[in-house]
Parts: structure tokens; C-alpha cells; sequence
């Protein structure tokens, strides 16, 4: 299949062939949210049989409400458990993940268990929406189509965003929002050779659930809005931002705090979605509203329906039952319960309006549609997506100019008072870094264990100054660190207070030690601590080396402020790449070679005792050295076997490692480990 997208690709030409592979990938990801769409119906009249109205749900007995999500759970759960567990929870953040340090690459077992996990999880009634699930549905169908035809880096990501934006203009009908959404949320950055792409992919998305579904939006019947009185509603506009950036703060902390707490919950992983099932039919016992994408309630607040406290009242209850269903191991996304908190707050808010200013402002309903917008820009941090998909959503283009002031007001307040959006927070939680995060917020996140240097120089206390003189001299590291039989950081010896100490006293005195020339207490920093707070401690001390300490206070390494600036130069400066350019050299496309920047080399280094057993994920080279591995070999009787260096795989002694970088830090890494 390579070699056959290679000839299209010189018959078509670069741009021509990735426009009709975008539309060949809009077409996937119309289809896949054509069949989750079926798939979430169908599940729906199988655990409800008898619909899911809200007044049907109120007249129904309390088992009616409470089985059906449990059983969704006892379903799903076990699903995500054993299947992939990439599928648990709303889905976006393991697309941005993918994009930002897998190269794009996504499971083809993710799409087969998220499709199924989810519209169990949503036809049982489960407080999540389908968005989530359609993006990394889509997104795995453009990353896997790019796999098969052997594409990498920023080709591999545009097949990836063009099934994300096919994938939610499909399932919203909203061409414009699905190409934002993979611009704003998925891929971060913008381009002429990125947006042809998605707005292909995305038209041909909209095409096909058109073509199955009709051309309506997905909230009917909204009422005509205009600005009656601007200098009273624009005030009350921005009233109602600030108060949306407040929910939409609420709800990403609340959610994020439940998925903490269902992680320390002691029941099995595969059963917890069922207990957390029956707590959201619990909820539904009193607030039938919770369940499933709940557009029903949506539309009664457009409408300028409801009642006030009712309203207020499902902004507390669905951050509740949304948090449940997504930490206790359910399958769905966010951006449903995003609009739905905002059209609860924006109902309430109409209503306390009219009471407030009887004839002198518009419907109550437009303040429900103002409030999705604004609490979906401050929840997802992507205020753009949510007007064009307020707007697509409704087809209401008269409230556009207080949709805009809103949504804005309420991004800017809840980023100024917690950074990471709902998408984000759960990456940050996982040490993840997302391409485009800022230097100080990879500082805050990043532990120290990730550019260990895991070979301290060490001495006994009484070891004679003969040898301590000669291993400082002669050591690779700045620091020789004083440590008991135990490995308990005793002192610190530097060149710098040898020369102090021996200015005062002269090297005459054969009786020190080096328990008598160590300087003791040593500042520590632990395995779990962040850059932030080790390189605080290197500029407060103006040294180069800072001992690591394990969580029994033993000595297991060091970190430089070498290791941390070669770490910024490649995850800030040269964000992810090897710093190498692949270049044609006439030949056919599959034989190219490498031609590396100034300074690096390529040399085979062979490992050791102490890489034995080891995988690359544990040393992380690139971080702690600077170096890439690009390649294994080892002899066999049959002759010798190249290996792709895969992260997880553990290295064997007397393999051959082919690494990049530059040649000083080759050679020193070479002595490190031989010793």
C-alpha cells in the first residue's frame, strides 16, 4: 500500500493527493458518526424501551432510572478495562496527547472499543455527551489510514485532525465548528497546508451525515434573538460571562477532582463504572434531566421555559452525575454537559431578567443560548469553536455580537484563575506536555526522575584524602557525594571548597578524610519534585549538580543544569524532533538518507550491565543525555538482526545501540555506563 500512495502522490502531486485523502477521510468519519449515532439509539430503546422524555422518566418507578445506567456500566466498564484504556473518560485529551508526543499515531483497537464503550455509556442514560468520543473516533480513522500508507510527523497529524474535524461536523452538523475544533483544540497551530485539509475532510463529513440525517441543526425551533435594549442587556451579557466562567471553572475542577476520587476508590477498575452508574440513576431519581446528552432540557431553556431554581439546581447535579460517569470509568465526552450547564445557567439568569426587566429585554432563551457558548469557550479554553458552533447549532446569527462578548469575558476569567482547560488538566496530571506549552509550565509539570543522572560518584566517609583527591580530580561528575553503607547522603566534596580548605590549612595533613573536608547539610531535591523547584535551588546556590534523593532518603543520582538546558533545547526549541532533515537523493522514495545538523554524529554504542534489562522509556536519552536512539542490532546464527527501537522493549547486553547526538555527549554517556 506504501508503494502504491508513493505513485499516486508523484501522479497527483503533494497537494491534490492529500486534498482527496482528506476527503476520502471526511467520508470514514461521516460514516463513523453515522454508525455511533445508531449505535447510541439503538442501546437507548434497548435500556429504555418505554423513551426518555422527562415526564415519561418521572412517572416511571425508581428502578426504571437506576438499573439502566448500572447495567451501561457493567458493560462499558469492563470494555475500556481490558480492552484499551485509552477509551475511559472523554477522549479528547488522549487526541491532543497523541498529537503532541505519539506523532500522531492512535490504537486501531481505540476507535472499536470507544465507539462501543461510549454508546453503551450514553444509551444507558450515562451524563456525558458524544462529541468526545466521535473526535477520537474520527481521529483514529484518519491516524490509522495515515499509518497504512506510511505516513509520519506533521502528514500523520493532519490525517489525524481531518477525521477529528469529519467527525464532530458530522455528528453536529456544524462544518465550520469541526474544522475550528481540530485547528483550536487537536492540532494547536494553523496553516494553509493544514486548514485545505480539514476543511475538506469536514465538508465531506457534513456531506454524509446530511445525506442520512437531513439538513437540520441540532437544536429546532430556536426562537429569533436581537438586542432590544443594549444598554441593559449588555451589561447583564457581561454579568452572565463572568458567571459562566465561575461554572465552567466549577466544572473543570469538579470533574477533575471526581476522577481523583474515584481512582482511590478500592473496588476493581472493570466493576466501578456500574457503581458509578447507579450513583448518576441515583441523581436521576430527583433529576431525570442528568441522564444521557440531556437536549431535551437544553431545548425547554431556549425555549425560555422552566423554572429558576430548577435550573439552578441542574448546574450543581450535572457537574455531579458528569463527574461520576467519567471517573468512575464511563465512555463520553464533555462538550454535551458543557452546553447543557451553560443553557441551565443562561435559563435561570433569562428568567431572574425578565422578572427584573419586564418588555425591556430579549426572551429568556437568548440568555440560555448566550450561556452554552460562553460556559463551552471557558470550559474547553477554545472560545472561537464555541461561537461558530452556537452559531451552526442554531442557525441564530442576530445574537452573535453578545455570544462574542460573553464567551470571551468568561475564556479570559477562568484561564487567569486556573490555566489548564478541561481537555488539558488531565494531561498536566500525568506529566504530559502538550506541543506549544508554555516554558514555565513545563517547568511545573516535568519531575525530576525524567533527567536523572543515575550514576552518582560516591566515597565513604573515611575514605583518605589521597583518593579523595584523586577521584575529583579525576571523576566525570562536579560533585563527589559522601554517603554512608546504607547510600544516606552524609556530604558533598566540590573542587571549589578543596581549594578553600587547603588554602587555610595546606595539603601537608595526611590525617583528613573526606568526612573531615565534606560540606554537610546538602541541599536535596527528590525523584518526584519538579524543575521548578530544582532549578530554584540551582540559581539560589550558583552550582551546576543537585543531589537526588529517593523517598528513603537514599542517594540515587543527580541533576544538572546541563541535563535541564539540553532538555529545553529539544522539547521547547526544537519541539520533538531528532534536529535531523530527511532528504531525497534522486533515488525512488523509499531509499533516502540523513543529513544531520552541525555537530552530530552517528556511533554504535554497545550495551552494557548497566542498560541490561533496562527499556528506553526508563532512560529517556533524549531528556537526561540529548541523545536519540534510532536503531538496535545484535548478532544471531543467522546473521545480524536490526531492531526497531521500540520505547517498552528491554534492552539485552551485548546489543548495539545507534544513537544521534552530538559526539561530546556520546563519549560521555559511553563512560557513564561503563562504569
Amino acid at each position: 500500500m506504501i508503494s502504491v500512495s508513493h505513485r499516486l502522490e508523484r501522479l497527483l502531486g503533494e497537494n491534490v493527493y492529500l486534498l482527496l485523502l482528506a476527503a476520502i477521510v471526511g467520508v470514514m468519519g461521516g460514516f463513523g458518526a453515522v454508525l455511533f449515532r445508531w449505535l447510541i439509539t439503538t442501546f437507548n430503546d434497548f435500556f429504555f424501551p418505554m423513551g426518555t422524555s422527562i415526564e415519561i422518566l418521572e412517572a416511571l418507578p425508581w428502578y426504571y432510572k437506576v438499573i439502566p445506567p448500572a447495567a451501561g456500566g457493567l458493560i462499558a466498564g469492563p470494555l475500556v478495562y481490558f480492552l484499551a484504556r485509552e477509551a475511559k473518560g472523554h477522549g479528547v485529551p488522549e487526541v491532543m496527547n497523541a498529537v503532541a508526543n505519539r506523532g500522531g499515531r492512535i490504537r486501531a483497537r481505540v476507535m472499536v472499543v470507544k465507539i462501543l464503550a461510549s454508546a453503551v455509556t450514553i444509551g444507558s442514560g450515562g451524563s456525558v455527551g458524544r462529541e468526545g468520543p466521535i473526535v477520537q473516533i474520527g481521529s483514529g480513522l484518519g491516524s490509522t489510514l495515515g499509518q497504512l500508507l506510511g505516513f509520519e510527523g506533521k502528514r500523520l497529524v493532519v490525517m489525524l485532525g481531518c477525521g477529528a474535524a469529519a467527525g464532530m461536523a458530522a455528528t453536529f452538523n456544524a462544518p465550520i465548528a469541526g474544522v475550528f475544533l481540530a485547528i483550536e483544540v487537536i492540532i494547536g497551530s494553523a496553516s494553509i497546508s493544514i486548514f485545505s485539509p480539514l476543511v475538506v475532510a469536514s465538508v465531506m463529513g457534513t456531506i454524509v451525515a446530511r445525506m442520512m440525517f437531513g439538513n437540520e441543526p441540532a437544536f429546532l425551533n430556536v426562537p429569533e434573538y436581537t438586542l432590544v435594549n443594549p444598554m441593559i442587556e449588555l451589561p447583564l451579557y457581561i454579568v452572565l460571562g463572568v458567571l459562566a466562567g465561575l461554572v465552567a471553572l466549577s466544572f473543570t475542577r469538579g470533574v477533575g477532582l471526581l476522577e481523583d476520587l474515584w481512582e482511590k476508590v478500592p473496588i476493581p477498575g472493570w466493576i466501578s463504572a456500574a457503581v458509578g452508574g447507579a450513583i448518576v440513576g441515583g441523581i436521576a431519581l430527583m433529576f431525570p434531566h442528568v441522564l444521557g446528552v440531556g437536549y431535551e432540557s437544553i431545548n425547554l431553556s431556549l425555549q425560555g421555559g422552566g423554572v429558576i431554581w430548577v435550573f439552578a439546581a441542574l448546574v450543581l447535579v450535572k457537574i455531579l452525575a458528569t463527574g461520576t460517569s467519567l471517573g468512575s470509568g464511563g465512555s463520553g465526552g464533555i462538550f454535551a454537559p458543557s452546553l447543557f450547564l451553560g443553557a441551565s445557567l443562561g435559563g435561570a439568569f433569562g428568567l431572574l431578567v425578565e422578572m427584573a426587566f419586564p418588555g425591556q429585554t430579549a426572551h429568556a432563551g437568548a440568555f440560555a443560548l448566550v450561556g452554552m457558548g460562553a460556559v463551552v469557550a471557558a470550559t474547553t479554553h477554545a472560545p472561537i469553536t464555541a461561537i461558530l458552533i452556537l452559531f451552526e447549532l442554531t442557525s441564530n446569527y442576530t445574537i452573535i455580537l453578545p455570544l462574542m462578548f460573553a464567551c470571551i469575558i468568561a475564556t479570559v476569567l477562568a484561564s487567569r484563575l486556573f490555566s489548564p482547560s478541561i481537555y488539558t488538566i488531565k494531561l498536566l496530571k500525568q506529566g504530559v506536555r502538550l506541543r506549544g506549552s508554555t516554558e514555565s509550565e513545563l517547568m511545573r509539570v516535568t519531575k525530576v526522575r525524567r533527567l536523572l543522572r543515575p550514576f552518582p560518584e560516591t566515597m565513604l566517609p573515611g575514605t583518605p584524602m589521597s583518593q579523595v583527591m584523586r577521584k575529583t580530580l579525576d571523576g566525570t561528575m562536579a560533585h563527589q557525594y559522601v554517603v554512608d553503607e546504607k547510600d544516606q547522603l552524609l556530604g558533598v566534596i566540590t573542587l571549589r571548597r578543596l581549594k578553600v580548605i587547603f588554602g587555610e590549612t595546606g595539603m601537608e595533613d595526611a590525617m583528613l578524610v573526606a568526612a573531615d573536608v565534606m560540606k554537610s547539610p546538602v541541599t536535596t531535591v527528590s525523584l518526584d519534585d519538579t524543575l521548578d523547584v530544582a532549578m530554584a535551588h540551582l540559581s539560589r546556590l550558583d552550582t551546576e549538580m543537585i543531589p537526588v534523593l529517593n523517598s528513603e532518603q537514599r542517594l540515587v543520582g543527580s541533576i544538572t543544569r546541563h541535563d535541564v538546558l539540553v532538555f529545553f533545547e529539544h522539547e521547547i526549541l526544537k519541539d520533538g524532533g531528532f534536529g535531523m532533515d530527511f532528504v531525497p537523493d534522486g533515488r525512488p522514495e523509499e531509499a533516502r538518507f540523513v543529513e544531520l545538523p552541525e555537530g552530530h554524529t552517528v556511533m554504535s554504542v554497545k550495551v552494557t550491565d548497566f542498560l541490561n534489562g533496562r527499556t528506553l522509556r526508563e532512560l529517556d536519552l533524549r531528556a537526561t543525555a540529548g541523545l536519540n536512539v534510532v536503531g538496535i542490532r545484535r548478532n544471531t546464527p543467522e546473521g545480524v538482526e536490526r531492531i526497531s527501537p521500540e520505547p517498552n522493549r528491554k534492552l539485552i547486553k551485548g546489543e548495539v545501540l545507534l544513537v544521534v547526538g552530538d559526539k561530546v555527549a556520546i563519549d560521555s554517556f559511553t563512560k557513564a555506563i561503563s562504569m
